[in-house]
C-alpha cells in the first residue's frame, strides 16, 4: 500500500495526481474528436483518418439552426468533463471538503456562460439549480426531450461521474470524506442510482489505484472492485434523508429498492468484465455488451464508468493505447470513457502515462499540472496559497464586455474566473435576418481558457473590461 499517514509523499503523489487530471483531459480532448462521429465512413470523410491516434483541429455546429454557429476546435481542446472536474476542483476546501455552496451558487450555474459539448442534463440541472428553492439536496427537475419529459430521477447518465475526480485526488486515504461529497455532488445534477453508483465506483476505482505502488493487475483490480460494490450502502449523510424523502414521493419503486437493483447491476457488469479479462476477449464486444453503442443506454454513468475503468484493466501500463482503443470505439460516449481511462492511467503512472507530445498539445496543460499540484497539497494536510477563482474582489471594473466593446489583447475580468486577456476573437454571421455572433476567447491569469458567444449586443453580466 502506497498511503499510510505521513508516508504520502508530496512529489510523488503530485506527479500522480497532476497525472490523473492531464490524462483523463487528454482522453477528453481525443475522445471528444469523435464523440458524435456516427460511423467509420463517417470518420474518414470529417477527420480523414481511418482511426483518430493524434489530436487535429476540427469543428461542429452549436446553438441551433438560425442562431447557431460554428465552433473551432483546437487541436487538444478538452469538453466539458474536463471544463466540469475543474469547476469541482475550484470548490474544495483546504480541507479536502466540498464546498458545494460556492458549486451549487457560482461554479455550476456560471459554467453555462462557456460550456463545451456538454449534454442536456448537465446544462438543466446548471438552470435549475439557480432556483431560489433548489440546493444540493434539493435540485428536482423535469427535462423536456425529443421523447417526452425526463424526471430529474430517471437521470442515469455520465455528467456526474465525469466530474468528481477532485474529490478523490484531494482526499487521497481518506476514502469516506470522498465518497460522501461524491454523493453530495453527483445529486446536484442526477438523481439515479445509474449516475450516483458510476460516480462512486469510479472514484472508488481512483482511490484504490492511488493505494498501490506496485502495478495494477486487471483481473486482481476488478474482483476488487467487485467485493466492494457488494458492500455499498447508501451513506448517512446530513442532509441526504430530506433528498431520499422527496425522492420517495410518488413513486413505484422506492430509491432504496431502484438503489439495490442498481448495484446488482453494478456486480454483474463486474463480472462480465472480470470474465472477458480472464478470456481476451476484444474491447469492443466488451463494449456492446456493456450497452455502450445502444442509444438507450450509451451514456449510462454505470456502464460508461464501468467501461473507462475495463479498458483500464485491459492493460494498465498502456494509458495512450487505452485513450486511443476508447476514441476510436465509434457509436459510444466517446470522450467519456476515454476520460475515465486517461484518470486511471493518469493516477497509476503520474504524468509520463502519456506522451510528451500529447502532454503539451492538451488545452491549459500547464494549469491542470498546478491544479494537480494544489489538490496533492490538500491531499497532505499541507494546503498551498493557489486560489484557482480570484473573482474581481479588489478589482475596479469597467464597462460591461459586449461584442462591441472586445478586441484582442483587452484586459477582462468575470464575476469567477477573475482577470484575463482576450487571446481570439471569431464573428460570424448568423441565418437569423442581420445577426451576428462574435466568440471571444479569453486566457485567464490562473491559466484556465474559455470561449464566451454573444449573439447580441447584450452584454455580459459577469464579464467586465478592467
Amino acid at each position: 500500500m502506497l498511503l499510510n499517514n505521513k508516508l504520502l509523499n508530496y512529489k510523488f503523489l503530485s506527479d500522480r495526481i497532476a497525472g490523473s487530471l492531464l490524462a483523463a483531459a487528454a482522453g477528453d480532448a481525443m475522445g471528444w474528436m469523435t464523440e458524435f462521429i456516427r460511423s467509420p465512413d463517417d470518420l474518414k470523410r470529417k477527420m480523414k483518418v481511418d482511426r483518430v491516434t493524434e489530436y487535429q483541429s476540427w469543428s461542429k455546429q452549436v446553438g441551433g439552426r438560425f442562431q447557431g454557429y460554428e465552433d473551432y476546435i483546437e487541436a487538444g481542446d478538452y469538453s466539458d468533463d474536463t471544463q466540469l472536474t475543474i469547476c469541482t476542483a475550484a470548490c474544495i476546501s483546504p480541507n479536502g471538503c466540498f464546498d458545494y455552496r460556492s458549486f451549487c451558487d457560482l461554479e455550476y450555474p456560471l459554467w453555462l456562460e462557456y460550456a463545451r459539448g456538454a449534454g442536456g442534463t448537465v446544462k438543466e440541472a446548471a438552470q435549475k439549480i439557480q432556483r431560489k428553492s433548489a440546493d444540493w439536496n434539493s435540485n428536482f427537475f423535469s427535462r423536456k426531450m425529443k421523447e417526452g419529459t425526463m424526471d430529474y430521477r430517471d437521470g442515469g447518465a455520465n455528467g456526474a461521474a465525469m466530474r468528481i475526480s477532485p474529490h478523490v485526488l484531494a482526499n487521497a486515504g481518506r476514502w469516506t470524506q470522498a465518497e460522501a461529497d461524491i454523493w453530495r455532488n453527483s445529486i446536484i445534477s442526477h438523481g439515479h442510482p445509474r449516475a450516483i453508483i458510476g460516480a462512486i465506483l469510479y472514484g472508488y476505482a481512483l482511490y484504490t489505484v492511488l493505494q498501490e505502488s506496485d502495478p495494477i493487475k486487471g483481473e486482481e483490480f476488478i474482483e476488487t472492485l467487485g467485493n466492494w460494490v457488494k458492500e455499498l450502502e447508501i451513506p448517512q449523510i446530513s442532509g441526504l434523508k430530506i433528498w431520499l424523502s422527496e425522492w420517495n414521493k410518488g413513486r413505484l419503486e422506492t430509491f432504496d429498492q431502484v438503489f439495490a437493483n442498481t448495484k446488482q447491476e453494478a456486480i454483474e457488469q463486474l463480472r462480465l468484465v472480470w470474465k472477458a479479462l480472464r478470456d481476451k476477449e476484444k474491447p469492443e464486444s466488451v463494449l456492446r455488451q456493456l450497452g455502450c453503442f445502444d442509444y438507450k443506454t450509451k451514456g449510462s454513468g454505470l456502464g460508461t464508468a464501468i467501461a473507462g475503468i475495463y479498458l483500464f484493466a485491459y492493460q494498465p501500463e498502456a494509458t495512450s493505447d487505452n485513450i486511443i482503443i476508447a476514441a476510436n470505439m465509434i457509436g459510444s460516449d466517446t470522450d467519456s470513457i476515454a476520460a475515465f481511462v486517461g484518470g486511471l492511467g493518469g493516477a497509476a503512472f503520474g504524468l509520463n502515462a502519456i506522451p510528451e507530445k500529447w502532454r503539451s498539445q492538451v488545452q491549459d496543460n500547464a494549469f491542470l499540472i498546478r491544479l494537480g499540484e494544489h489538490l496533492a497539497s490538500i491531499a497532505v494536510g499541507e494546503p498551498d496559497s493557489l486560489k484557482i477563482r480570484s473573482g474581481t474582489l479588489g478589482i475596479k471594473l469597467g464597462k460591461p464586455l459586449s461584442r462591441k466593446i472586445a478586441e484582442p489583447d483587452l484586459r477582462v475580468v468575470h464575476r469567477r474566473l477573475g482577470t484575463g486577456v482576450i487571446t481570439t476573437i471569431d464573428q460570424q454571421s448568423l441565418l437569423s435576418k442581420d445577426q451576428t455572433a462574435t466568440i471571444v476567447q479569453i486566457k485567464f491569469d490562473s491559466g484556465q481558457s474559455c470561449k464566451f458567444a454573444f449573439r447580441k449586443d447584450t452584454p455580459s453580466e459577469n464579464l467586465f473590461t478592467v
